[in-house]
C-alpha cells in the first residue's frame, strides 16, 4: 500500500516570519481513542482524515520568489509520480510553500502512516525529557528505568543505555521486518525485545530495529509518568499545531516508539522546518539546539542535509545524484 511522503527544506530560514512560525497552544488529546489496538506490530496502513484544514499556517508564493525554476520543479514533480509508492510531494524553500503535490489519492488532510520518519520525532522527545529531567541522560542505562526486564539479564545487556537503542546499537538480535511477527505473539512486547540474545557488545555494531525504538518509548512512558502520545502532543506537537490522527499502541499500553504514527504531509514538513530551526518554532525552543547531532553519527546527502540514524534503515546501493545545491 502506498505510505510514502517526500519532503524538501531547501535554504536558510533567515527570513521574515511566514505563517508557518504561527505558535498554537498545546491541545488536550484523547490518545486512548486514536490508539491502535495493539494486536500486530505494524498495521494495515490505512488512512485517516484530518478535520483541521492547515492551510492558513502556510506562506505559499510561485517557486521564482524563492530562486526556483518552476519548469525544472514541475518537471521532477512529475517524474516523481511514477514511484507506485509515492502519496505526496512537498518543497519548502525560505519558509514557503513553493510547490505540493499530491499523488494515488493523497492530499493535504489525508493522514498516513509516517513510518520510521516518526523515529526522528521519539528522539526529539526523548531530547526533551532530558531537558526536563525527567530523564538524566541518553547515557543512562535502561535499567534504570525498566528494572523488571533485566531480573535473569547477563552483565553486558544491563549496560545497554538509552543512546544505543536510539542509536542501533543496542546488540540485540533483531532482524527488521521479521522479528517483529515473533514478538506480537506475545502478551509484553517490550519484555520480548530485551529478551532477545545479545550478539554484540552494546554499543558497538550497529543494526536497525523498531524494537530498540519501541523500548525507548517505553522508558520515555515510565521517566516522564505519561504515554509517549500524551507527552508529545503537550510538549511537541500540540505547540506547532500538529495532532496525530492516530497512534499504535502495544497490548502493555506502550505507544509505538518509531512506527505506526499518522500524520498528514504539511505537518510532517512542519516537523522538517523544525529540525531546520534548530528546535525552535513560533520563538519557542521546543527541541533542544543541536539535537540531530548530538545522538549519533548521521548520513550526509549530496543536499547537505543530516539526517539522524534513528530514522530509517540504509537504503542498498549508492546515494542518488541529485544535481548541484540550489543557491
Amino acid at each position: 500500500m502506498p505510505t510514502l511522503s517526500l519532503l524538501a527544506l531547501t535554504g536558510c530560514t533567515e527570513t521574515p516570519a511566514s505563517k508557518s512560525t504561527a505558535t498554537a497552544e498545546a491541545t488536550t488529546v484523547d490518545c486512548d481513542r486514536i490508539a491502535g489496538n495493539g494486536r500486530t506490530f505494524y498495521e494495515s496502513n490505512p488512512t485517516y482524515t484530518d478535520p483541521r484544514d492547515d492551510g492558513e499556517d502556510w506562506s505559499s508564493t510561485p517557486p521564482e520568489e524563492q530562486g526556483l525554476d518552476a519548469t525544472i520543479l514541475r518537471r521532477g514533480l512529475a517524474k516523481l509520480g511514477n514511484n507506485a509508492s509515492l502519496l505526496s510531494a512537498l518543497v519548502v524553500r525560505h519558509d514557503r510553500l513553493v510547490a505540493e503535490r499530491y499523488y494515488r489519492g493523497g492530499g493535504a488532510q489525508r493522514s498516513n502512516n509516517v513510518h520510521s520518519a516518526s523515529k526522528s520525532i521519539l528522539q526529539a522527545l526523548v531530547h526533551i525529557a532530558v531537558a526536563k529531567d525527567d530523564i538524566r541522560s541518553l547515557d543512562d542505562p535502561v535499567i534504570d528505568y525498566l528494572p523488571e526486564y533485566f531480573a535473569n539479564a547477563s552483565p553486558d545487556k544491563k549496560k545497554i543505555t538509552i543512546r544505543h537503542m536510539l542509536t542501533m546499537r543496542s546488540g540485540l538480535d533483531w532482524t527488521e521486518d521479521s522479528t517483529e511477527g515473533t514478538v506480537e505473539k506475545t502478551s509484553n512486547w517490550v519484555r520480548a525485545i530485551l529478551g532477545r540474545d545479545l550478539v554484540s557488545a552494546p554499543g558497538t555494531t550497529y543494526n536497525y530495529s523498531s524494537g530498540n525504538t519501541h523500548v525507548v518509548s517505553a522508558v520515555l512512558q515510565k521517566a516522564t509518568r505519561m504515554s509517549t502520545c500524551q507527552f508529545a502532543h503537550q510538549y511537541l506537537l500540540g505547540p506547532m499545531g500538529i495532532t496525530a490522527e492516530h497512534w499504535g499502541r502495544d497490548p502493555q499500553g506502550v505507544f509505538s516508539g518509531g512506527y505506526n504514527v499518522y500524520l498528514t504531509p504539511r505537518e510532517m514538513a512542519k516537523f522538517g522546518l523544525l529540525y531546520l530551526r534548530d528546535g525552535r518554532w513560533g520563538g519557542r525552543q521546543l527541541v533542544p539546539a543541536r539535537t540531530p547531532a548530538t545522538t549519533a553519527s548521521t548520513r550526509r546527502s549530496t543536499q547537505g542535509s543530516s539526517f539522524a540514524t534513528t530514522c530509517c534503515p540504509p537504503s542498498p546501493g549508492p546515494a542518488p545524484d541529485l544535481g548541484a545545491p540550489v543557491p
